[in-house]
């Protein structure tokens, strides 16, 4: 029985062990996109954001702990292509080529289901009398969106024939952007469509309003580099499955800490 109890312990430290030596090395942007990024620069500030609060908990699912790295949105792409980094998430519009490890189906199309499925929002001046059911997709063939600078949803919606402002680094600047009529609206990729709607009340009231009738839709991956994948593969499928089954609902739970009540 001692004998047991000392072997039981002994694996028990070991995993405790592997689980300190598990570091994944996460990358994310460098600009402030409230509430899911925090603060501007390579610091990662604390607290950091619901976007990084759900990178965390999707890495500890697999017991592992997350390495942080800001970057340059542009920077993300190569980054991963090149194996700099283990993981970073990545947002694909629907048919996009994959240029990195993704979860597929058994036919090898990506798999959706793990992965969280993303809209993007638009905001427009009340003044303009714009009826929120307009379809943003008419409206902007012939006005200027802005989005935040170095999205990917700026170049996405510039290969679809829109006119898009290069844009700021954070929401509420680009919506300082819209009120002074610099541009038209304002679009930003949402897990939840309704996520930043109290703080844009908070701050500009009834003046600006959200279509309720979103721009696109995508899909928004925890996406591996294709080096690290190979050679380990088990846990990043473990923790491809974790991100479909958890993190839009976790977080909805962290978005509520960031956010003000309605």
């Amino acid at each position: 029985m001692k004998m047991m109890a000392f072997v039981m312990t002994m694996l028990l430290l070991c995993d405790r062990a592997s689980a300190r030596d598990c570091v994944m090395r996460v990358a994310y942007p460098d600009r402030e996109r409230l509430p899911y990024y925090i603060g501007n620069g390579a610091v990662v500030p604390e607290p950091a954001g619901a976007g990084v609060d759900v990178l965390r908990a999707a890495v500890r699912s697999v017991g592992c702990a997350a390495e942080l790295v800001r970057m340059p949105t542009a920077r993300l792409r190569l980054a991963l292509i090149d194996g700099s980094v283990d993981l970073a998430p990545v947002d694909l519009r629907d048919g996009e080529d994959r240029y990195s490890a993704l979860p597929l189906t058994p036919g090898g199309a990506n798999d959706t289901r793990r992965g969280i499925r993303v809209t993007a929002v638009v905001y427009v001046r009340a003044a303009d009398g714009i009826a929120t059911t307009t379809n943003p997709r008419n409206y902007f063939k012939s006005r200027t969106l802005a989005t935040n600078h170095g999205s990917p949803l700026g170049d996405q919606l510039r290969d679809e024939g829109y006119t898009v402002d290069s844009g700021t680094a954070d929401a509420f600047s680009n919506l300082d952007k819209l009120m002074i009529r610099r541009v038209d609206g304002f679009a930003m990729s949402m897990a939840n469509a309704e996520a930043l709607d109290s703080a844009v009340a908070a701050r500009y009231g009834d003046r600006v309003v959200r279509l309720a009738t979103p721009m696109r839709a995508s899909t928004l991956w925890l996406s591996s580099s294709n080096a690290y994948y190979r050679g380990n593969r088990e846990r990043v499928e473990q923790l491809w499955s974790w991100w479909g089954d958890n993190a839009a609902r976790r977080l909805g739970e962290f978005l509520k800490v960031y956010l003000p009540p309605r």
